[in-house]
C-alpha cells in the first residue's frame, strides 16, 4: 500500500508539473471549440469485452465541424484491475468549416495495443493507461506512445454507482517515435452523472497543448459525452 501511494503521489506531481509548464510556455488560440463524443462498452463474457467510440469536433464553438474519428476494439481482463486491449480507428481532419468536403487535410488509419490498470483508494478511482499506436497516414507509417493518468471521485456516494454524480480529471501525454520528446499534452477536467446501469453523461473542458520546435500552442474545447454500457442488452438477447 505504501508503494502504491508513493507511486500515485509521484505520478500526480509529475502530471501537474507538465500541465503548469505547458500553460506558462505556450500561446492559447483565441476561439473555444466544441467536442461531442459517444462511448460504447459491452461485456460479452467474464473476461472479454468490446468497445466503440465516435468523436466529432469543431475548432470554433459552432456546428461547423472539421474533424471526426471512429474507433472499435476488443479487450481482455486479466483481473478486475488489469485489462489489455487491441483497437483500431479511422481519423479524418478537414479544413475549418469544410466537414466531409474535399480536399481533406489528413486521413489516418490507426491500430493500437494498450494496457490499463485501475485502482480504488477509498473514494478515489485511479486509472492508468499505456498505449502503443501504429499510424498509417497515406503512404507514411509512424509509431507513437501514449500514457494517461486519470482520477474519478464520486460526490454524493462512496462508490461509482447509478445516480452518482462524479468529478473527473485526466492527463495524457503523446510521445512520438522520432523528433521532439513530447508531441501533445491533453488535459481534461469535468463532471458526470451515472443515470442508471446503462447510461452516463459527462461534460468538461479539454485542453490540448501541441508542441512544435520553438513554440507551444493550446486549444481548448468544451466536451459533451454520452457513455453507454450495452452489457445487459447483449446478455438479454444472447
Amino acid at each position: 500500500m505504501k508503494i502504491t501511494r508513493r507511486l500515485f503521489v509521484t505520478t500526480f506531481i509529475t502530471i501537474n508539473f507538465i500541465v503548469i509548464y505547458s500553460q506558462c510556455c505556450s500561446q492559447t488560440t483565441s476561439s473555444l471549440g466544441n467536442w461531442e463524443a459517444m462511448y460504447l462498452r459491452a461485456k460479452i463474457s467474464p473476461k472479454w469485452s468490446l468497445m466503440g467510440e465516435g468523436h466529432i469536433r469543431s475548432s470554433s464553438y459552432s456546428m461547423n465541424y472539421d474533424y471526426f474519428e471512429v474507433k472499435a476494439g476488443i479487450a481482455y481482463s486479466f483481473s478486475n484491475k488489469l485489462t489489455a486491449l487491441f483497437g483500431t480507428g479511422y481519423y479524418n481532419t478537414d479544413l475549418p468549416g469544410g466537414f466531409l468536403k474535399t480536399p481533406v487535410l489528413q486521413k489516418e488509419f490507426r491500430t493500437w495495443l494498450e494496457l490499463s490498470c485501475k485502482q480504488v483508494y477509498k473514494r478515489l478511482n485511479i486509472n492508468q493507461r499505456v498505449r502503443i499506436e501504429q499510424r498509417f497516414i497515406g503512404v507514411n507509417y509512424k509509431n507513437r506512445f501514449k500514457y494517461l493518468f486519470g482520477l474519478t471521485v464520486p460526490v454524493n456516494q462512496h462508490e461509482l454507482l447509478k445516480k452518482s454524480l462524479y468529478l473527473a480529471v485526466n492527463d495524457e501525454i503523446w510521445l512520438p517515435q522520432y523528433g521532439m520528446f513530447m508531441e501533445k499534452n491533453r488535459f481534461f477536467a469535468g463532471a458526470g452523472y451515472i443515470m442508471n446501469d446503462n447510461i452516463a453523461c459527462q461534460i468538461g473542458c479539454v485542453s490540448d497543448t501541441d508542441y512544435k520546435p520553438g513554440s507551444h500552442t493550446i486549444k481548448n474545447y468544451i466536451q459533451i459525452a454520452l457513455i453507454y454500457d450495452l452489457s445487459k442488452l447483449i446478455k438479454k438477447h444472447s
